[in-house]
């Protein structure tokens, strides 16, 4: 898989430029694809979209083989591929195999991860794959960065980390956070000792990647203010304890050198780079007592008893403390 630098630095116009993208960060997602649109079309073609599902396929397949007499290049930007009909699917791919036009780029935005078919396997593997995941915190700042350059927006070191500290499980967050505080700002530099920054610290809300960081980590009181702060913000009990459920599922498996990836996911690019860190911080029979504790807390969540907050935190001291 190779990463937007990559495919930007490379670039070659005379190649064939059909791609996939991996991941689910939309502002990679909307760069990458301007990208293209920029040095492939330069001002000459047009760009369409097919949001499959509503849009036809027929019409689809039509602009891929159609031939412009006037050499008019096309981006065709693709969303629900997976939507696409078995036939239809099977054109598809011949075309991509066999004879793709160099005046089309065609860019698939992935589906979602869980849909895993032969279809969707042999597309990505027919097709330059693109890493749209969201990057970790070290690379996270260089698009920042390069955001606020590129939109002449002032932005302090020490704000950067804050925002990738509290907002950074995408860049989309992000970027929004510094877009809203750059017009509340009216453009003069953006630090975190201003007005916005003081209130935006002040009545800071926490997101829930950072509450399984916390607890991977066996950080009691940072997990315990996570938790608090999620429940205030509106995050039920069932979501908090789907998502427990997930990660120690991840940190059993990595301890058993077991791969189940596929049926429990970590989305968050974060998460999925501790995982071994936090294995090595729990033992098997430690696991095992947290999914007692969890399928305790779960049946008291859907008979609807009291006390549910108190055992959650029972369970964050037990996994904080073992």
């Amino acid at each position: 898989m190779k990463t937007i630098s990559e495919i930007i630095k490379n670039y070659n116009n005379q190649q064939i430029h059909n791609y996939y993208l991996s991941g689910d960060d939309i502002f990679l997602e909307k760069f990458f694809i301007n990208q293209i649109v920029h040095r492939f079309l330069n001002e000459d073609g047009s760009k369409l979209l097919y949001h499959f599902g509503v849009d036809s396929d027929v019409s689809f397949l039509n602009e891929l083989k159609s031939n412009s007499l006037f050499d008019s290049k096309k981006v065709i930007v693709c969303w629900e591929i997976n939507k696409i009909s078995k036939s239809a699917q099977t054109d598809f791919i011949d075309y991509l195999k066999n004879n793709p036009s160099k005046d089309i780029s065609v860019i698939i935005i992935s589906p979602d991860f869980r849909i895993k078919n032969k279809f969707i396997s042999t597309l990505s593997s027919s097709i330059t794959n693109v890493d749209i995941r969201t990057p970790f915190p070290s690379k996270m700042t260089n698009w920042i960065q390069f955001y606020a350059k590129s939109k002449k927006i002032n932005i302090s070191s020490d704000l950067v980390r804050f925002y990738i500290e509290y907002y950074g499980d995408n860049l989309s967050n992000i970027i929004n956070e510094i877009d809203k505080h750059n017009m509340y700002n009216a453009g003069q530099p953006l630090t975190l000792s201003d007005e916005y920054s003081v209130s935006l610290v002040s009545n800071r809300n926490y997101h829930y990647w950072q509450f399984l960081d916390n607890i991977g980590k066996k950080n009691l009181r940072q997990s315990l203010d996570i938790f608090h702060s999620l429940l205030i913000n509106g995050v039920s009990h069932n979501y908090i304890v789907n998502g427990l459920t997930n990660l120690f599922v991840n940190i059993q498996s990595t301890k058993n050198y077991e791969n189940v990836s596929g049926k429990f996911p970590i989305l968050n690019k974060i998460i999925s780079k501790n995982i071994s860190m936090y294995s090595s911080k729990y033992s098997s029979e430690q696991i095992k007592q947290l999914f007692i504790d969890l399928y305790n807390i779960d049946r008291m969540i859907k008979k609807f008893q009291y006390g549910i907050n108190y055992k959650i935190e029972l369970m964050i001291l037990r996994a904080c403390n073992g």
